[in-house]
């Protein structure tokens, strides 16, 4: 089954800012990976980053709409990684976790809104 066939819902090809925060284990230095999405949905985003990911990687996440009057925080977990069109450049699977410290419900909604434009 290919990532295409498990897509349970609609999803919107759009090119947002995503901001990843990468934590250093050693000494607790976030790093900030400023990626673009290629597509969203209500409960996921594939974007595409010039890091190697690790799949099951919890990370907490920034989107930023094109307009930049809107920005979502977000808990997302990596799901699966695979290269992208040039070396270094990979596509990105990111499930999103219902959390009390996130947007997530503001992003539901901004979703819903952008399924009604199309």
């Amino acid at each position: 089954m290919t990532t295409e066939d498990q897509r349970q819902e609609y999803r919107l090809e759009t090119q947002l800012t995503v901001f990843l925060e990468l934590g250093d284990e050693q000494d607790n230095d976030a790093v900030i990976v400023i990626s673009r999405s290629l597509d969203i949905s209500a409960n996921g985003l594939r974007i595409i980053t010039d890091r190697e990911l690790v799949p099951g990687s919890i990370l907490r996440s920034c989107v930023q709409t094109e307009n930049i009057d809107k920005r979502f925080m977000l808990i997302t977990e990596v799901k699966w990684l695979q290269p992208w069109q040039h070396p270094g450049e990979f596509l990105v699977g990111l499930a999103l976790f219902e959390s009390e410290n996130s947007n997530i419900q503001e992003w539901k909604e901004f979703i819903a809104e952008q399924c009604q434009l199309e």
